[in-house]
């Protein structure tokens, strides 16, 4: 579920900045989100690039880990001896 929101927010922020870029640059949609995605500044890019490709592999850690906390409470919970 935390991949899933990051993913949403991620192409979200994206596409808000597209139409930011549309009413101030007077681009259509098409144009203004290829200037975001293809932007001439590499440094930016890759800057952008290595934040998502680690926000994407947190997000799945944490997923893993919410996953595996669940499924360890499920295991424990028929243990239990009153």
């Amino acid at each position: 579920m935390v991949t899933l929101s990051f993913i949403l927010i991620n192409v979200s922020l994206t596409g808000l900045l597209a139409l930011f870029d549309m009413k101030l640059f007077e681009y259509n949609f098409l144009e203004a989100v290829r200037g975001v995605l293809f932007s001439e500044i590499a440094a930016g890019r890759y800057i952008v690039l290595i934040g998502v490709i680690i926000g994407f592999i947190a997000s799945i850690v944490i997923d893993i880990r919410i996953y595996l906390s669940k499924r360890k409470g499920k295991n424990t919970e028929g243990n239990q001896v009153s």
